[in-house]
């Protein structure tokens, strides 16, 4: 179908926005992009938000789709909701093409939700800089982005949260500080925050922290304490996370079941054979799940372990 015959439909309210017309819009030739770029302000704006939120979900179920160019466009679209769906729909995009228009909205853009959506979208490019995958030009990008919404004491909560997050896999000497003055604030979220960027770290200095949350009153934290844990990968939590299996939030039995997943070794398959057979069906299709992936680890590293030198 041509981009031509695509567009009055976009247009046309009352058209159906289905998977087949969306689909189209994946992966624009840049004399699509311009066709399209022209009139995407003439299509109301609670028509665009339902096509980036649409082209997203598309996005995520199949791998193949590709709306980068639509999603980078409408980072400077006239509404704010719209910006920041964008920005949350980039939030798997490897491409360094969208760290400077991220970095930028993070810094310059008068919403405070598109800003926090902004920085949760470079979560991932911080990963990648830890892990030398960007050039220096782009990390410093980032990491002054990043680090200037932690430090900026005008900046809302809701930013500042996010972009510590984000920056948590970066080992820059201020983060720690950062972590420490987010988890001390007295404010849930930002203590929230603080646990989950103290697992993005990596770093296993947090771990007696990570632990104590696991007793925490709010669900929310020994929720973020399980997944902090799990980024740690530390065995020595197995049994707090046994513990958190029988929460009587169903979502924080749930992230301790994938963090025992996620540590992997002898004793978490124990553990997860036991929910299996002994677990309500949700915990039990969760340790399925994790057994499953465990099992395609092992076997993929047991075939290495085995070829002839």
């Amino acid at each position: 179908m041509a981009l031509g015959d695509v567009i009055p439909q976009l247009l046309d309210a009352g058209s159906e926005l289905k998977p087949s017309l969306l689909g189209r819009l994946s992966g624009l030739a840049p004399e699509e992009q311009r066709e399209l770029f022209q009139v995407w302000s003439d299509i109301p704006t609670a028509r665009r938000l339902m096509i980036i939120r649409a082209v997203t979900g598309m996005a995520e179920d199949n791998i193949e789709m590709e709306f980068t160019a639509l999603l980078c466009a409408s980072l400077k679209d006239d509404d704010a909701s719209v910006r920041a769906s964008a920005a949350a729909g980039l939030w798997e995009t490897v491409d360094r093409i969208v760290i400077a228009p991220l970095t930028t909205m993070l810094e310059t853009d008068d919403s405070h939700e598109a800003r926090a959506a902004a920085a949760s979208a470079l979560s991932h490019f911080a990963e990648m800089a830890e892990a030398g995958k960007l050039i220096e030009r782009d990390v410093a990008i980032l990491r002054s982005a990043l680090l200037g919404a932690v430090e900026d004491e005008a900046e809302e909560a809701a930013v500042r949260r996010r972009a510590l997050e984000a920056i948590a896999p970066m080992r820059h000497p201020d983060v720690p500080g950062w972590i420490r003055w987010a988890y001390q604030s007295g404010e849930p979220l930002l203590r929230q925050s603080a646990v989950y960027a103290m697992g993005r770290t990596c770093d296993p200095a947090w771990l007696p922290v990570i632990v104590a949350e696991f007793g925490s009153d709010i669900a929310a934290m020994r929720f973020e304490a399980a997944n902090a844990a799990r980024e740690l990968a530390d065995a020595k939590t197995l049994p707090h996370l046994h513990e958190l299996t029988n929460d009587d939030d169903p979502q924080v039995a749930l992230a301790a079941v994938h963090a025992v997943g996620g540590i992997g070794g002898t004793a978490a398959r124990r553990l997860l054979k036991h929910y299996v057979e002994q677990g309500d069906s949700t915990l039990s299709e969760a340790a399925q799940e994790a057994l499953r992936v465990l099992e395609a680890d092992e076997g993929d590293f047991s075939m290495l372990t085995l070829q002839e030198p």
